[in-house]
């Protein structure tokens, strides 16, 4: 399901239109597009104002992306193929030949990631085994090894559950054999029933009898009594103990570390632990060590990218961070055309007028589609916010149009909650120059230059005249912080006054010849309103274009 998720979000520093058209387009796509999964996003804190509409129509609020980067997550992890520590090699071998792999994950009881172990450890082991005559130092489980051999216990008087100590076959003749045997040995013996009676007496640990064959009442009897461990196997002397080497645990070959990763760990960093890693792989767990996933590097063959649908924006200046690692399917927006680029083909609706919002309502209205009330309500508000209650210039009369049609849906006046937002919008008070301004901050590069220009709506701007200096400080530290040519806070009291004042710091140049303006001590007024978006940035970009033209 991870490749079927598709991310709808809007612009860094989210306001009210970029959270809402996000949610609603993530409604409006899950009723029309069956092929994903689609989910609204922020990239960014949310303002006062978006909060309150949030709330007040009882919408949680979306969660925070702070990359697009691919992430463990996003590959299609299958159930990983394990084994136990406790398990034998023989078990491994033939779980790998199976499965068709060369590297298997190691876990204990708990299934937590314990090792690894590949193929190259198996032949490395058997090649060690050259030779194989004593396990005192690395005993083998009596039910691992009877399940690898195949064969059967006849007696355990003792209740032994490992098997411990040298091996001795029983190939020389029954005076040598007898001078070689001590007390505590393996003995591997064939049907040589008098030489059997002689090793238990000697005092052997335990004796398989290979090739299947029978063993005596009275054999039986006598390792009873002395607690000889007497196991049957189907197999020949050789054969029985180079199965007896393949019982040994998986834990006595597996490699005790090899990288782990988490399920949100960029694809860049894992393809980087898996080409440093010995077995070319990495181990997923969880925060508990738990394994999850087994990553190698075929499973990386194909390109592994985030999905995502942009809203109310179109410039990476203004995107959630990697936006360039992601599969961008469709960009809904309604600002100037920005500078991102997809290699295929997208779906592009960029309609300039008042709000995402409206280009969203809309295809919903044209599709017919069941809308809720409290979507109508976030469509409503994104509407509202972005035009200011339907004054500014970018106001078109589709906005009005789908503003009065989702009003009646939410059932709500335009009039009284319009003023409802602006209430919620407009708060200044025990908040930082700095809150102040990132609150609604957007990034643009416009003819060459480098502009970060904030816009903030205050009810009385003898608010501002006491905080001016402090803003403007602000101002500047943004500036030298991230190199723009020009910073500036846009100002308007939407009740009482029909201009904009503008802080700014930087090639101030600029605001004065776009707007034929004097500037003085930084600051300078407007004589009306401002759309940032329609008014503000273009004849920035013209002043530069023009002045581009003159040197």
């Amino acid at each position: 399901m991870s490749t079927k998720f598709v991310h709808i979000i809007g612009h860094k520093n989210p306001d009210t239109d970029s959270v809402c058209s996000a949610i609603a387009y993530a409604h409006f796509k899950n009723l029309t597009d069956k092929r994903f999964l689609f989910a609204p996003a922020r990239a960014g804190k949310i303002n006062e104002e978006t909060r309150f509409v949030l709330q007040r129509f009882g919408v949680p609020v979306p969660n925070e992306i702070e990359s697009l980067a691919a992430t463990v997550s996003d590959l299609e992890l299958r159930k990983p193929i394990s084994v136990n520590v406790r398990d034998s090699i023989q078990t491994l071998a033939i779980l790998m030949r199976e499965e068709g792999v060369r590297t298997v994950p190691v876990v204990d009881d708990a299934g937590r990631f314990a090792g690894i172990v590949g193929l190259k450890d198996i032949a490395q082991h058997y090649m060690e085994s050259v030779g194989f005559n004593d396990i005192s130092g690395a005993p083998i489980g009596l039910d691992i090894f009877v399940k690898t051999l195949e064969g059967r216990v006849i007696s355990n008087t003792a209740k032994a559950e490992i098997l411990s100590g040298k091996i001795v076959i029983a190939s020389m003749q029954k005076g040598t054999l007898l001078n070689k045997v001590r007390a505590g040995d393996i003995v591997i013996i064939g049907d040589q029933q008098d030489i059997q009676m002689e090793i238990i007496h000697a005092g052997c640990s335990a004796m398989i009898v290979t090739d299947g064959m029978p063993v005596s009442g009275e054999i039986i009897s006598a390792a009873g009594e002395k607690k000889t461990l007497v196991i049957s196997s189907p197999h020949d002397a050789f054969a029985t103990v180079q199965l007896m080497t393949m019982s040994e645990p998986v834990s006595s070959i597996m490699c005790g570390s090899n990288p782990g990763v988490g399920l949100y760990t960029p694809i860049s960093q894992l393809l980087k632990i898996i080409l440093q890693s010995e077995y070319r792989s990495a181990i997923v767990v969880d925060s508990d060590e738990r394994l999850i996933g087994f990553i190698t590097r075929t499973d990386l063959l194909s390109p592994v990218r985030k999905k995502a649908i942009l809203v109310d924006h179109n410039e990476i200046s203004q995107a959630v961070d990697n936006i360039e690692e992601a599969e961008i399917m469709e960009i809904i927006d309604h600002h100037r055309v920005g500078d991102i680029s997809t290699v295929a083909p997208i779906y592009v609706y960029n309609d300039p007028i008042g709000s995402t919002c409206t280009v969203v309502a809309g295809m919903m209205f044209l599709h017919g589609v069941y809308i809720p009330k409290e979507i109508a309500g976030l469509l409503l508000s994104g509407i509202l916010s972005d035009t200011l209650i339907l004054t500014l210039s970018t106001t078109t009369e589709r906005d009005r149009t789908a503003a009065e049609r989702l009003a009646e849906i939410a059932g709500v006046s335009i009039r009284d909650y319009g003023k409802e937002l602006l209430k919620a919008s407009i708060n200044i008070l025990g908040k930082t120059a700095a809150e102040l301004i990132e609150a609604d901050f957007k990034e643009f590069l416009v003819g060459g230059k480098k502009l970060g220009i904030s816009q903030m709506m205050v009810l009385d701007c003898e608010d501002i005249d006491l905080r001016e200096e402090e803003f403007l400080v602000e101002l500047e530290r943004l500036r030298k912080a991230n190199g723009y040519d020009l910073t500036a806070l846009l100002v308007t009291n939407p009740v009482n006054s029909r201009q904009e004042r503008v802080l700014l710091k930087g090639q101030t140049w600029i605001v004065e010849k776009a707007f034929n303006v004097k500037i003085e001590k930084d600051t300078c007024i407007l004589p009306e309103v401002l759309s940032r978006k329609k008014d503000f940035i273009p004849a920035l970009g013209k002043a530069l274009s023009m002045a581009g033209a003159e040197g």
